[in-house]
């Protein structure tokens, strides 16, 4: 059980802790999701394209949410697999530590786009069962 000058302690530290003060350093912190660009709005036009090519695809007439959500999904799985390669090309011109961990960080958005893409394939097959 936590005492109470812990908790006080805690508070205290907590006050000093409040992320960056100054105006470049706010703009720097901003910009941490982004770092790799998977965190950023998707390409409407790109999505459009990729939603009109799925269709002409399919060849059938498929609800247009179940057709978004699939492309949403293919476009968020060729994007994280491609920063993904282009991590391991940098990779074999200059390994680095900093590189391999980020590169596992990358998993983690390929394994949700494909998880995203599975379920939107599932709610294709159940439409048209």
């Amino acid at each position: 059980m936590t005492s109470t000058q812990q908790i006080a302690a805690n508070r205290r530290n907590a006050k000093r802790s409040t992320g960056p003060k100054t105006a470049c350093g706010k703009a720097k912190s901003s910009q941490n999701a982004l770092r790799h660009g998977l965190a950023r709005e998707r390409d409407a036009a790109g999505l459009a394209n990729l939603m009109i090519a799925l269709r002409c695809g399919l060849g059938q007439q498929v609800a247009s949410e179940t057709l978004a959500a699939i492309a949403r999904a293919k476009h968020d799985l060729l994007s994280a697999r491609s920063v993904r390669q282009a991590m391991v090309a940098d990779l074999f011109e200059c390994p680095a530590v900093e590189t391999v961990k980020r590169l596992k960080r990358i998993e983690r958005y390929e394994r949700s786009a494909l998880a995203a893409q599975k379920r939107a394939l599932r709610s294709l097959k159940s439409e048209h069962g």
